[in-house]
């Protein structure tokens, strides 16, 4: 499901358990102005837990949203020193290894662009496996001849380090907020907004405008935060980050 698709249909669930909360309490308290004795207590608490329970879980996505944004530039900034680094061979293993590394270097593009599809992403990861072990048994074997020693180990030092960030990217791109906390978001914010309604209910105090606006304002939160979760799907991108790879393509065309 979409973050706007979730988002939605909780601001929906959320408004109709106010007001099946508010019509049951009118049934059950005909006559009885004052709120249901306990209840406002238990509306208080739910109110403080749910707004808990959404700062932490904004606060968890935030943060792998900003993981993931340093593990794109990183890994980009390897790269970019494993491509400086191919200049230090001679024009033959220059010209083989720059192939090799722009091949390398659009599996890390497509890799953000299909980062949502499990089956393309998978994909992307078997070439990328095997474009780093081309690249590697290549670097090994030109690491023999002593002319190229100088060269080798500046490249094998700096190959470590950007195929070490792009496995650390992948896992990265995989953490996302376990199903559960989904569901008990829905559940929290159903509950509240239910226990609310039931003890505004009885005293003629329900305002449709004040629960949807909480109803809205709650999903809203919640579409942020699975966005968050998600770049890419919705408003949240990471395209700032991700020109640090597409930007190493003038990199490796020029002679």
């Amino acid at each position: 499901m979409s973050s706007t698709l979730i988002a939605l249909l909780l601001a929906i669930l959320m408004l109709l358990a106010a007001v099946a909360g508010a019509t049951w309490s009118a049934r059950c308290n005909k006559g009885d102005t004052t709120s249901p004795n306990g209840l406002s207590a238990v509306e208080t608490g739910l109110f403080g837990l749910l707004g808990l329970l959404l700062a932490f879980t904004f606060s968890g996505a935030a943060s792998r949203f900003d993981n993931r944004a340093s593990l794109l530039v990183d890994a980009a900034n390897a790269l970019h020193g494993v491509i400086l680094r191919a200049d230090l061979y001679p024009p033959a293993e220059r010209n083989a290894l720059r192939t090799d590394l722009r091949a390398y270097l659009e599996t890390q593009i497509a890799f953000y662009e299909q980062e949502h599809d499990a089956a393309a992403r998978n994909a992307i990861t078997a070439r990328s496996d095997i474009l780093q072990a081309q690249i590697w048994q290549k670097v090994a074997a030109w690491s023999r001849e002593p002319a190229n020693a100088f060269a080798s180990t500046q490249t094998t030092n700096a190959l470590d380090r950007a195929f070490s960030l792009a496995a650390s990217r992948q896992i990265a791109a995989q953490a996302r907020m376990p199903h559960a906390i989904v569901w008990l978001l829905f559940i929290m914010a159903i509950a509240t907004a239910y226990t609310s309604g039931y003890v505004h209910g009885a005293n003629g105090r329900f305002s449709w405008a004040g629960y949807l606006g909480f109803a809205l304002l709650t999903a809203m939160v919640v579409y942020v935060t699975l966005d968050l979760d998600n770049p890419g799907q919705g408003l949240i991108r990471r395209d700032v980050q991700e020109y640090s790879f597409t930007a190493l393509r003038s990199l490796l065309t020029t002679p």
